[in-house]
Parts: C-alpha cells; structure tokens; sequence
C-alpha cells in the first residue's frame, strides 16, 4: 500500500467511516464537512456526534469545511460521499478546484432528481462542463454499514469503473485485512444496484411491519432483484452484475438488516406511521423515498416492468394501503420464472 493524500467530501455516517478507516490504514485523509458548527466539534472531540456518536475517530484524520482546502488536500484521490441530491451541486463548485491528476471514488447511492444521471455521470458531466478535466471516476458500492466499519468487521465491497487502470488501483490501495475490494468494469450496474436496492428496503420493511412472514420477504427480495436487473440492462449496464456483491449482497443487507434506514422507514410505515412523522424524526437520509419516483419514471422511460416499484410509491405517496399493495402483487396475472 503506497500512502495516498485523500479528501472525502462528505461527514454522513458513511463519508465519516471511510475517512476513519482510509487514516487508519495510512492514507493522509481529509474530511470534508458541511455543517461548520459540527466541523469545529469534530476538530475539538475527534468524534461525529450527528452521525457516529460514540466512535474517536482515528488521530491522524483532518477535518474541515472549506471545500478549496479540502480538494486542495486530495490530490491523490477525491471521495465524493454526499447524498444524492446534492452531487449536482456541490460538484459543480468542486470541479475547478480539483487536481487534473485526482483518482474521484463515488460512494453515493441514487440519482438526480432533476437529470435522473446517476452520481458518476452527475460528476462527469460537472468535470467536462467546468474544466475538461481528463479525470478517472470509479464507484465504490456494495453491502456496508458504516457502524460495521468504524468497528473493523469484515467487509467486501466493488469498485466499478470504465478505466481499469483507476479501478484496480482503487482495490489495491484502499483494501486491509479487513475490507476486501473487488473490481468490475460495470459502473452502471453496480450503481443502479446501490440506487435501486433502497426502494426495494422500503418494501421489505414493510413486509416485516406487516408482520406476514418470511416466506414474504424472500420473495420480495427476489422478485425486486429482479426489477433492479431489468432497468439495470435497459440503461446499460449488465445483469450479471446485480448477483454480485453491489446488487443481490446490497440488497439482502439492506432488506434484512436491522442498521437500515430504508428498511426501518419502511417497517415504521407497515406499523401504521406516517411517512411525513417518520422522516421528521431521522437525522439521516433514507435514499429510498426519494429514489423511489426517480425508479418509476425510469421505469417508463425505458418501458421496463416495476411492479414493486409501482406499489412502494403509490404506498409513499398515495397513502395506499400496504395490505393493499401487497394483495395487489400477489394477484398478478401468472407467468414463467425466468433467471
């Protein structure tokens, strides 16, 4: 491992747990924060009491909120860890300050809720705008709780990228003994995959709030793999990548595990809440909610069949029943199973 000068924009609880670990394995990180009141605490405690309460970050990991100084830093490689709807943006006053040789890791999992790109075209687009930069993007994704990373459990992961070159560097730099790094060359995949796994989180929230069984949840889990490979293919990306690690392991996670936003707003909802009052309470973004329109209007665009994704907006957003839905699902006209 060759020490790298990294900057991670972005202190969620998973921007914050990828800078503690990149310090830990030697890397000289940076992390950059939005909210200045929280950077000032962070720089006096060493911990992330929003969004990693009770964890002391690594020594070594700087912090700031001065985006300059922060890109200025990485000029190795760039960490881009924002939500989703704010990529466009903070990218757009990011992209003529980076270094013209900075590797740019994506972590963010969802669309634009304007263009619909996904977060490396959001970035792509923003480089090629503001300084024809020749920059290679590469897409870290897969089944990962930051909790789970601040504690060094065992953990594997994807990084997905056009150039082969930034990907395998990315596996080999930011891999330890305990977070194993594979490589694909499909970026696509691997981020429709971390987009589209939230929305199906939801549903299987639900299904456990509803408390109808796991007999339920599997074939939900299943049957939205399945919606996930279909609109993956039609917008250029390869099925064969949501059996891996950023799709199906994404995804199980996601739907089963008791750390998931998405699934907890969903499983809150199936006990009766309003999706309003649930939001209101959480600190940190369920993707989901918002991907979940973005997913159906893909859906349409591309002509692909989402019947799950149908169902969780009209449930999100329709007040409809989940019962409902769920009746509705399972009186679908039959067809063969095709993998």
């Amino acid at each position: 491992m060759n020490p790298l000068r990294v900057a991670v924009i972005g202190a969620g609880a998973w921007g914050t747990a990828l800078a503690d670990f990149l310090s830990d394995i030697g890397h000289q990180t940076v992390l950059w924060i939005y909210e200045e009141d929280l950077c000032s605490r962070m720089q006096e405690t060493h911990v992330n009491d929003l969004y990693l309460p009770d964890f002391n970050l690594h020594k070594d990991l700087e912090f700031t909120s001065d985006l300059v100084e922060a890109s200025s830093s990485g000029q190795d490689v760039i960490l881009s860890a924002m939500p989703s709807h704010v990529v466009a943006n903070i990218w757009d006053n990011l992209s003529t300050t980076i270094h013209e040789e900075s590797t740019i890791v994506s972590v963010t999992k969802g669309f634009d809720p304007i263009s619909f790109l996904l977060p490396s075209q959001i970035i792509e687009n923003s480089l090629k705008d503001s300084c024809d930069s020749v920059n290679k993007i590469v897409s870290l994704s897969g089944p990962t709780f930051a909790l789970e990373l601040v504690k060094r459990n065992p953990t594997a992961i994807t990084a997905a990228s056009f150039d082969l070159e930034s990907g395998v560097k990315i596996q080999k730099e930011f891999s330890s003994s305990s977070f194993r790094i594979y490589y694909s060359n499909d970026p696509i995949g691997v981020q429709v995959g971390g987009a589209l796994k939230n929305v199906i989180a939801l549903a299987a929230g639900i299904v456990d709030g509803l408390e109808v069984g796991l007999n339920a949840r599997a074939a939900l889990i299943v049957r939205g793999l399945k919606e996930i490979s279909r609109l993956a293919l039609e917008m250029g990306g390869d099925p064969q990548t949501l059996s891996g690690l950023s799709g199906m392991g994404d995804l199980i996670l996601t739907c089963t595990g008791e750390l998931s936003r998405n699934r907890t707003v969903g499983y809150r909802i199936g006990k009766g809440e309003k999706l309003s009052n649930i939001l209101d309470s959480m600190i940190s973004v369920a993707e989901g909610v918002a991907t979940a329109p973005i997913a159906l209007s893909l859906s349409k665009k591309f002509a692909v069949e989402m019947p799950i994704c149908e169902e969780i907006n009209a449930v999100l957003f329709e007040e409809k029943d989940p019962l409902e839905s769920l009746n509705e699902l399972m009186k679908r006209p039959f067809k063969e199973e095709r993998t």
